[in-house]
């Protein structure tokens, strides 16, 4: 077999290889002509008129804007001067009409010389109270019922978010009025005895020892030899335990 052999090629294998040759061939070509274009430049041409449209709308919006805020403030200023001129006990922050409405907050307190009862007023009279909204009102309430009444104006401290900036706003316009419901401390099962705030678990279980042991509880003096009991815990349970 001599070289010549290898360079032998069937027709239809001819054929291919030229279709291949001339394909390369437009490729070469093609990439050079592409090549050999200088990148084309975007260029962006404005539009005078439009951007001036443009321009003066969006200040329109802005002019719009600004009046609608101005005459909401100056509504709310006049209704402000209205309700301090028809009610001189009201006290009003009032603000100029430059002030923004969000900003708003009017500090509505008792009339002068007027204060409420301590164990006798609802929710609504506690929220007339300056920094007293319907939360602190409905604890303040709800603690009174647990303990049975408040034996002192210091107790409000006790109720659960109540800070001394708070209490001391709110004392000048409370008066303490006496009106406690006591527990039979002989009486009363474990649960319902340690339903009260000043009573523990441990405390209540000294309790029912006790009456076990000696019967019926005479006065507080039986309670402070039991080792559950502080001073201080007896001086906060004497308005509420009877015999």
């Amino acid at each position: 077999m001599s070289w010549k052999d290898f360079l032998y090629y069937q027709r239809s294998e001819q054929l291919a290889i030229i279709l291949l040759l001339v394909l390369i061939f437009i490729g070469l070509i093609t990439n050079f002509i592409f090549a050999s274009r200088a990148p084309s430049q975007v260029v962006i041409n404005y539009n005078d008129s439009l951007v001036a449209a443009f321009d003066s709308f969006y200040n329109s919006i802005e002019v719009e804007k600004k009046n609608v805020s101005y005459t909401t403030s100056s509504k709310s200023f006049s209704a402000e001067k209205d309700i301090a001129a028809s009610n001189p006990h009201v006290k009003i922050n009032i603000k100029d009409s430059t002030s923004s409405v969000n900003n708003y907050k009017p500090n509505i307190k008792l009339k002068i010389g007027e204060t409420i009862y301590l164990n006798n007023s609802d929710t609504s009279a506690w929220k007339k109270l300056p920094g007293i909204g319907s939360s602190y009102a409905s604890r303040i309430v709800k603690y009174r019922d647990l303990l049975g009444g408040y034996a002192s104006i210091d107790q409000l401290k006790e109720v659960y978010g109540m800070d001394e900036d708070r209490y001391q706003n709110i004392i000048p316009y409370v008066d303490l009025d006496i009106d406690i419901s006591k527990i039979n401390i002989n009486k009363l099962e474990f649960k319902e005895l340690l339903k009260h705030p000043y009573l523990n678990y441990k405390q209540v279980q000294a309790i029912n020892n006790l009456r076990r042991k000696k019967g019926d509880i005479k006065s507080l003096n039986e309670l402070s030899v039991l080792i559950e009991f502080s001073e201080d815990d007896l001086t906060r349970l004497n308005p509420y335990l009877e015999f």
